[in-house]
């Protein structure tokens, strides 16, 4: 059994905020387990106990298109290209104005090392 996610193991009563259940198996050191005390631990040792194996659901980053020029002004010596373009054809910001479709460029663009062309929301 793996990746029971779509099976609706998710919700598994009990189970603390944040985990989903993976599998039952026997646990292995490393592993965090849901253990009969209503909480996830850290198995610091292989145990022969079959048990339910847990994962911490890791929130995606999200982010926005830059508000203005403003808040792209610390990012303007970074280079940037198309997303459907190569790595190797990259282009400098020659020009940013509060005119700028940000919304557009969010949509389009990335920076030449392929991270977002945008702010990420952190509320």
């Amino acid at each position: 059994m793996s990746n029971n996610n779509e099976q609706g193991f998710r919700g598994v009563p009990g189970l603390q905020d944040g985990f989903e259940l993976v599998e039952f198996r026997r646990a292995f050191a490393g592993d965090f387990v849901f253990d009969s005390d209503g909480f996830v631990h850290r198995v610091s040792r292989d145990t022969d106990r079959v048990l339910p194996i847990v994962r911490k659901i890791e929130t995606p980053k999200r982010y926005r298109p830059f508000a203005n020029a403003e808040e792209f002004k610390p990012f303007r010596d970074r280079w940037w290209r198309m997303k459907s373009e190569s790595v190797d054809c990259c282009h400098p910001p020659v020009f940013y104005s509060d005119n700028n479709d940000w919304g557009r460029a969010f949509d389009l663009l990335v920076f030449d090392d392929g991270s977002v062309f945008g702010v990420e929301v952190t509320e």
